[in-house]
Parts: C-alpha cells; sequence; structure tokens
C-alpha cells in the first residue's frame, strides 16, 4: 500500500485509497472493497442515500416488554380458560 494515494481516512475506522491502477480501496477494520472508479461513484451514492434514510434506535420510554410466542396451536382447553 505504500504506492497507494489516500484520499480519506478515519483514525481505528478505516480509509479509501487509489492505486497506481486506478482501482479505489475502501478499507476497514478487517474487510477491503476493491472498485472501478465508476462503481466506487455508485457506492458512495448508494450510502449517501443509506445515511439520509438511517435513523437510529430510539430508546422507547418505559420498561421493554416481553412477549412469549409460540409454535405450538392453541388447543381447545386454552380457548376455555379465556
Amino acid at each position: 500500500m505504500e504506492d497507494h494515494t489516500i484520499i480519506a481516512t478515519e483514525d481505528n475506522f478505516g480509509a479509501v485509497s487509489v492505486c497506481p491502477g486506478g482501482i479505489v480501496h475502501v478499507s476497514l477494520l478487517h474487510v477491503t472493497l476493491k472498485l472501478l472508479p465508476s462503481d466506487f461513484e455508485k457506492f458512495s451514492d448508494l450510502i449517501a442515500k443509506a445515511r439520509v434514510n438511517f435513523s437510529r434506535p430510539r430508546r422507547s420510554d418505559g420498561k421493554p416488554r416481553l412477549q412469549v410466542v409460540t409454535s405450538e396451536p392453541a388447543s381447545d382447553d386454552d380457548s376455555e380458560k379465556s
């Protein structure tokens, strides 16, 4: 990677670089994507769209609820108890 030109970096996360052959390398902690420049532009657009539509999970007010779901059909005994 010595001959790559780094075009973006984020400490402890990843980097984007371009090699002399023009391939764009998106390197994250344990994965590297190698993209043609046109595919990198499409990938960038895709991530930008996802970021606009992304909403962080919000904590609900109050206590969490637990719902037990069973795959067994309800028996006649269960319907008589209601």
